[in-house]
Formats: C-alpha cells, structure tokens, sequence
C-alpha cells in the first residue's frame, strides 16, 4: 500500500469517526468532551486534506516523483484552536463538519483511484502540458526534451512558426498555415482585446473567412409613410431608395522582442505575458480607430459615424438639459436599446452636476451603483473626448450594435527565429485583421460643444 492510500485511508476512518459522533448528537448539543474530540477530528482531516492534495499537484507536475516520502507526519498532539462562536452550536458544527465530508477538487481530493480523482489528475496533467508545450513553441528549436515530450502528448508542433486563433467558435483550432493553439496564448490576447476595446462589448461583430469587401445595403424610409386611398384613384408610388455600407479590412499588427535568455530562465508564464502584450497593444489602437477613425485611412470611429444631437451650454459645460435633449434627439425606436459612452473623465464631471442647493443631482451613483444615467448605461470608452471643450464630441447616446465590427479571419502569431538571430532574440507578430462601420447614422446621436 502506497503512503498516499494509506493517507486516505486514515481520512476515511476519521471521517467515520466524526460521522458516529454527528449521529450520536444528532437531537441535541455536543457535551464538552464530544466538542473537544471533534474539534481535533477536523484538524487531522484538514491537515491529511493539504497533504493529499499537495501530492496530486505534485504527481500532475511529475507523475513518476514519489511526492510523499519528505512530507511531514501531521501531529496528532497538537491542541485545536477552537472557534468560540461555534462552540456547543450544533447546526454551525454540523454544517463545518459536512463541508469536509464533501468531496472538493481544492480542499478535499476525491478518494484515490476514482473516476472523479483519474478526472481530476487528467486535467491537471494536460494544463500542465499544454503551458509546457506552449513554453516550448516559444523556444523554439532551444525547446528542452520535456517541452517536447509535452507537445507530442498536446499535438502542438514546436517546429510550426504560426499560430492561428479560429474566430468563428470563438476556440483554438487548426487552420491553414497553423496549428492547434493550447491553452492560455491566445486566449489571453483575444481576453485582452475585449478588456482594452470594449466597444467590442456592445457593437455587433461579424466574422468572415476572407477580406473581400463587403457591402450591407441601408435604407432610410421612415420619410414614406402609407396613403388613404380614394375611390377610382390609382395610389401614389414612392420608389425604394438604397445606399451602400462597405465593410473591408484593415490589418493591425503588434511586434514583441524578448531576449532568448529570458524565454529559457524566466520563471514566468512568459508565453501568456507575450499573448497579453499583444493584445493590450492592438486592442489600444482598435479602440482609437473604432472610435474616431475616419473611415478612409483606418475603420469608421462611433464618435465619426454619429450624427448630430444637441449642442452643449457652453465650450465648457454639459447641463443636465443637454443630456434630456440629447436623449430626446434619438428616435424612440433607437431608445429601447440605448447606452450613454463617453469618456471617464466626462462621466466624473456629470456626476458632480448639482442643484441650485448644491445638491449632486445623481446623488444614487455616487453610492457605488451600476454606472446608469437617467435608466440607461453608461459605457466608458476613454478614446474619447477627454475634456469640455469648444467644438468638441463629448457624449454620444444610442443603440450601439448599429457600429458594425467586422473581423477577417483568423488572429495569426507568426514567431520569427531568425529575423533577430544577430541578437539572441526571438520575435512574436500578431496580426489582426478587421474594419468597422456606423449602419445608421440616425440611431446615434452626440452632444457637441459650441466652437466658441
């Protein structure tokens, strides 16, 4: 029997030993001396707990390593440090003692050698893998035997150069010209590029295999409503009028240089500290250009595609007149589904518009709530507008999924070894590809300030 059975098994039989006494107190209170035994019960089994699931991790990092043999012997003799506020409480006892007696992957493995435990010990192992395989494609050909071994067992090819992320599930598959991406590369960089573009969060993203332009037809016929028609009287006919929204492709791309030395030593997670830099990076220039791109040169911004609301007090004031106007500009079929955006720095000034008493007039967001204005969201988007200033787009209001996000294929990062050989160096390229577009100019609506 090996010294981790044996661990269970004492757990098992102290576990026994604490049910016998549950079911001996089940109607009334534990006396002192029951108390005092279960209490040191808890602590044996809590500490064979931490020694049974310091093995697992162990075995998942080295399943041939003998991991029990320099673990201590938990000592039976030490004094539990009792709980005041639980002594004699039978229903506070009773529910600590059944929060042991549940198997918890963290806190109390499940029993050696079953199912849910081989589950268990498969999934840290492939973790573990998979972080060693990636660890190994960044090496490269400097990638040790153990990076190997991980990547034969993963199925990642340490001597394919390219990477791809296969949008379209929103997972790590395969792809022309990559291959299967474990976990944590480029996950983190697709994390990164929603957390430092989170127009991403509330426009509407489509996804297309290649980069072609792609045309959405857009009509305006709120002008053209039905006639009453007279008898013997042919009605009157009002022709469909289209025009044309083009999406295309723009490519974004981001650069890391990392010395070969630190892929080697590092004792980081430098392949997901690679995955977050490049995407922290694309992500800045995406909220830039999907903000107040101009649409020729670089995607069409929210702020650029927007149209005319209300204009503000002054160069330097918004009032709280400006915002109901501004919410009254937008047609109430765009309202249903409508957020405020604007920059932090804007948002800290509205909260401060006060009464003629000097009285915050959102006193109910200053407490910590949900970032609302006047019922509707608000989303902070610090690409835009920093300041109150003359001729400046400070706030915008409307249904945000008619800025259309288009992304093209896959995310790529192509690791180049021998472009920076000259200086023991390994490059990381991420390229990203995609355009963005307001549908309906008419279903967004800014506040402007005066020119002067």
């Amino acid at each position: 029997m090996t010294d981790r059975q044996k661990l269970a098994q004492q757990r098992a039989g102290l576990v026994k030993q604490a049910k016998s006494l549950h079911d001996l107190a089940s109607h009334r209170e534990w006396t002192p001396e029951e108390s005092a035994k279960v209490d040191d019960i808890v602590a044996q089994i809590q500490a064979l707990d931490t020694r049974l699931t310091s093995a697992e991790e162990a075995i998942a990092a080295d399943p041939a390593e003998d991991v029990m043999a320099d673990m201590p012997e938990p000592d039976p003799t030490a004094a539990p440090v009792p709980d005041p506020t639980q002594q004699n409480n039978l229903a506070r006892r009773i529910e600590k003692l059944e929060g042991l007696l549940v198997s918890n992957r963290r806190t109390a493995p499940a029993p050696l050698g079953s199912p849910a435990f081989v589950r268990d010990l498969d999934d840290r192992r492939l973790e573990s893998d998979r972080r060693s395989a990636l660890q190994g494609w960044c090496l490269g050909r400097e990638a040790t035997a153990q990076h190997r071994s991980a990547a034969q067992r993963t199925g990642l090819d340490l001597n394919n150069d390219r990477l791809v992320l296969k949008r379209s599930a929103q997972s790590t598959t395969s792809g022309a010209g990559g291959y299967t991406i474990p976990q944590g590369f480029l996950a983190e960089l697709e994390k990164k590029l929603l957390y430092y573009n989170n127009l991403r969060s509330v426009s509407r993203v489509i996804r297309t295999d290649t980069g072609n332009p792609l045309p959405f037809p857009v009509t305006d016929d709120t002008g053209n409503p039905a006639t009453v028609g007279a008898e013997n009287t042919a009605p009157s006919e009002t022709a469909m009028t289209f025009t044309q929204v083009l999406l295309g492709s723009y490519r974004y791309e981001s650069l890391v240089l990392t010395s070969n030395e630190l892929l080697r030593d590092s004792g980081l997670d430098l392949a997901s500290e690679i995955g977050g830099m490049l995407g922290e990076r694309i992500g800045r220039k995406e909220t830039t250009d999907f903000t107040t791109g101009n649409g020729t040169t670089a995607p069409e911004g929210v702020v650029t595609g927007s149209s005319a609301g209300v204009t503000g007090a002054t160069t330097t004031t918004i009032t709280l007149a400006n915002i109901m106007g501004l919410i009254g500009s937008l047609d109430y079929a765009y309202q249903q589904g409508a957020s405020f955006m604007m920059h932090q720095a804007i948002w800290n000034t509205i909260l401060q518009l006060a009464d003629s008493q000097s009285r915050p007039l959102f006193l109910d967001l200053l407490n910590g709530n949900a970032p609302k204005l006047l019922g509707y969201p608000v989303v902070i988007n610090n690409a835009m507008a920093s300041s109150i200033a003359a001729s400046a787009k400070t706030i915008l209001f409307g249904d945000f999924s008619k800025h259309m996000i288009r992304d093209i294929g896959d995310i790529e990062i192509i690791r180049l070894n021998e472009r920076y050989a000259d200086k023991y160096q390994t490059g990381f390229l991420a390229i990203n590809r995609c355009d963005a577009k307001v549908m309906q100019s008419s279903a967004i609506k800014r506040i402007t300030q005066p020119a002067s």
